[in-house]
């Protein structure tokens, strides 16, 4: 394993570099019912993380490239990336912004079959575009703005470019807490053998937030009307909450909902890094799947968190149900996740996962029941070098024939990393 020492800062930014290898055995890595077939794994994993704060610029990079090598041929060798970035470039103070953000991951291409290298294609979302404010009065203005955007899948037919435009009128209610009306319209053009290949999205919302400290509220009530010119029109309500609550100084409670139409598209742009984009808010990430079809989303997230300590958990329980507009695959599905660390000293801790979740399929008989559970320890060897040592298990059981499966893994990290802001590890 090599590495390199270069922690720079640039124009107030500060850059972490770091690679790393690592060695993974699966008992199962096809995760399949019978004749399971084990399975050693290399990768070989470089990356860096770069942020920046100043009144011109604030910038969030996170990339990552990945080499894997499956010694007994399960697989064919591969490359794989991750990209999650995000700039706000300040042309004019309070004026005018420019905002780009993208993201670079793989999604799955079978929503029904279980987390395998096969399973998975490279996606690419990118957005951005100006962001115009107009101070009307000591606590009302006017933004306006516009954005470009597209969607590519590998070997999909999926792939889209958008342009959207938006205009809100905002009013300060407080030093901390605003209300605005917001009208947002969007064109799509997809490729041309998709299933709809133009269509046309309004939302019309109002939204207010207040934040205080460790405490916040956000919340948007709207309507909106998804126009596809090869059928006939779709409509929906838009409605999402967010509260955060401060429990102490170590421990706050996080609660989310929401009820709105959705894509793969925006949720991959809302989660990426300081994205202005607004979300579903959600505790726990959905599953991303390639395609370019719409979605009506009812998910409800609720999450306990304590940090700071020499121990450190959080309690995430969700539910969710996703309608399809064309797919045949609508599910509702519910589940949990406890996380815990223990910080044994300033070079060594120890952690934990797990993981509970059930899907059941509305358009056929299908329910599936996941379980994963990950323990873990991490020793800092020096300043830059980590070696990691982990265990888990992954678990599905399904009413579907074939499909339940275990797979136990063991696997051994050693990365180098020039400073705390990057962590070496897979991001596949």
């Amino acid at each position: 394993m090599l590495g390199w020492v270069c922690t720079t800062p640039i124009h107030a930014g500060q850059t972490d570099y770091g690679v790393g290898l690592s060695l993974t055995h699966n008992s199962n890595i096809a995760r399949v019912e019978t004749n399971p077939q084990s399975e050693w794994t290399q990768a070989l994993m470089a990356g860096l993380l770069y942020q920046e704060n100043t009144i011109d610029v604030t910038a969030h990079v996170l990339a990552q490239i990945e080499r894997r090598h499956f010694y007994r041929h399960a697989n064919g060798d591969d490359w794989g990336g991750f990209l999650d970035g995000a700039a706000v470039w300040t042309i004019l103070p309070r004026q005018l912004t420019w905002i780009v953000e993208d993201t670079f991951r793989e999604v799955f291409l079978d929503v029904t079959a279980p987390d395998t290298p096969t399973n998975r294609a490279k996606s690419n979302a990118l957005n951005t575009g100006p962001h115009f404010t107009f101070p009307l009065s000591s606590t009302n203005s006017a933004v306006i703005g516009g954005r470009y955007g597209r969607y590519d899948i590998e070997n999909s037919n999926s792939d889209n470019r958008r342009y959207m435009a938006y205009v809100r009128g905002l009013h300060a209610l407080a030093a901390q807490s605003t209300l605005s009306l917001n009208y947002e319209t969007t064109r799509v053009y997809s490729a041309p053998e998709a299933q709809f290949p133009k269509v046309l999205r309004e939302d019309s919302f109002a939204h207010y937030e207040t934040h205080s400290g460790l405490n916040g509220t956000t919340v948007d009530l709207g309507a909106t009307r998804v126009a596809r010119y090869t059928d006939t029109d779709l409509t929906g309500r838009l409605a999402r909450l967010t509260l955060s609550k401060a429990l102490s100084t170590q421990s706050a409670l996080r609660l989310a909902l929401s009820d709105q139409i959705s894509d793969t598209y925006s949720d991959q742009i809302a989660g990426s890094a300081v994205s202005t984009a607004p979300r579903e808010g959600g505790v726990a990430t959905p599953t991303a799947t390639a395609s370019g079809d719409l979605y009506h989303s009812k998910r409800g997230d609720l999450g306990y968190v304590n940090i700071g300590g020499r121990f450190e958990y959080t309690l995430l329980g969700y539910a969710r149900r996703v309608d399809f507009e064309t797919l045949d695959q609508d599910y509702h599905e519910g589940g949990a996740r406890f996380t815990w660390t223990w910080v044994y000293s300033g070079a060594m801790r120890f952690n934990a996962t797990m993981d509970y979740g059930r899907r059941t399929y509305d358009s056929f008989d299908r329910e599936d029941r996941d379980r994963n559970v990950t323990a873990g320890v991490a020793y800092r060897l020096n300043r830059n070098v980590t070696m990691t040592m982990e265990g888990g298990r992954v678990e599905r059981q399904s009413t579907a024939p074939s499909s339940s499966f275990v797979d136990n893994r063991v696997m051994l990290l050693l990365g180098y990393s020039t400073g705390p802001l990057y962590q070496v590890q897979s991001r596949r």
